[in-house]
């Protein structure tokens, strides 16, 4: 009997000693999982540090620069509107004019081309994102001066035999200015900039800046003459080819632009040579052949139609047929 026990005993160290050996690859399965995935998180570390955050376009001095905007005067106790490229909203606002073109505005940052407050305000301004700038009178139309404001006799107005009233717009001197008032035989008219002294709200928003040179060309062609549409551009080394729209070739506002167009494009791009081309294309006429077979087309339907001959009379019956007739 105490044989069998210590059998027995035996027999139970060893079966513990067996699980205790195959306990220990689950441990070992269990520590390589575990450094498996602080591997993966050390990766994901690694790849959202070395992720480089994404590049806000931003406009520079010197870039051509595209944007639509809204501009505001501010009064005492309100804002209207003077200025806008949206067409839905100067009517809303009352202000639109038939004659005006409601389109984005093309200018060159940093070169004056606007007032100096919206000036410094593109330069940095961030492309796609609508920003906001109020700005004085120190760098908007400058400050009011009464020393600006001329009274006039009513006969000066006469000779150009037009009637004089106030806001109306009149040339005098070689000077443009406002009517302020019409009274006893005296006009006083106001030869300040039209928002001189007040301050002014922008909002706008960049909706595209220029990056190849073709995209250059255009926008200096936008920015000087108005608009862009229809120019056909074409670069090559230092040559710049531009074939002109059909309404350059009677606008006298073409001539005198396109010389500016030419000292802008030099100055701003890396185009030495540039090259305006005007074509007269000759209408195509019809082919002889073609021209033949109209011709004969049109003989044929001119030629009258024959009459229709009238039809025979019947033939009085012979005497003797009517005799047979009657037997």
């Amino acid at each position: 009997m105490a044989d069998d026990k210590k059998k027995q005993t035996a027999d139970k160290k060893k079966t513990e000693t067996k699980k205790s050996s195959t306990a220990k690859p689950k441990k070992t399965e269990a520590k390589k999982t575990e450094t498996k995935t602080s591997d993966t998180k050390k990766t994901e570390t690694k790849k959202s540090s070395t992720s480089k955050p994404k590049k806000v376009d931003k406009a520079s001095k010197g870039d051509i620069v595209t944007f639509d905007f809204d501009a505001w005067v501010i009064l005492d106790d309100s804002e209207e509107l003077f200025e806008t490229t949206s067409e839905e909203l100067a009517k809303a606002e009352d202000i639109f004019d038939e004659k005006a073109k409601y389109q984005p505005l093309t200018t060159l940052v940093g070169a004056n081309r606007v007032v100096a407050g919206l000036d410094n305000s593109l330069e940095g301004a961030e492309v796609g994102k609508k920003t906001t700038v109020e700005i004085p009178p120190s760098e908007g139309d400058g400050a009011w001066d009464p020393k600006l404001v001329e009274i006039f006799p009513m006969r000066d107005f006469a000779k150009e035999e037009y009637q004089p009233y106030p806001g109306m717009e009149v040339s005098i001197k070689n000077k443009t200015g406002r009517i302020v008032t019409v009274q006893s035989g005296r006009v006083r008219v106001d030869f300040n900039a039209p928002l001189a002294g007040k301050t002014v709200r922008y909002e706008y928003t960049i909706s595209k800046k220029a990056s190849k040179s073709d995209e250059k060309a255009l926008g200096i062609i936008a920015m000087d003459y108005g608009n862009s549409t229809d120019f056909m551009i074409s670069g090559k080394d230092d040559l710049l080819e531009i074939t002109l729209p059909e309404i350059c070739k009677y606008d006298q506002n073409w001539f005198i632009m396109k010389y500016r167009i030419v000292g802008d494009l030099r100055e701003h791009t890396d185009y030495k040579s540039i090259k305006f081309i005007e074509e007269y294309i000759k209408k195509e006429e019809p082919k002889e052949e073609a021209k033949a077979d109209v011709k004969a087309d049109e003989k044929k339907e001119d030629k009258p139609k024959p009459k229709a001959k009238p039809k025979a009379k019947p033939k009085a019956k012979k005497d003797d047929e009517k005799k047979a007739d009657k037997k």
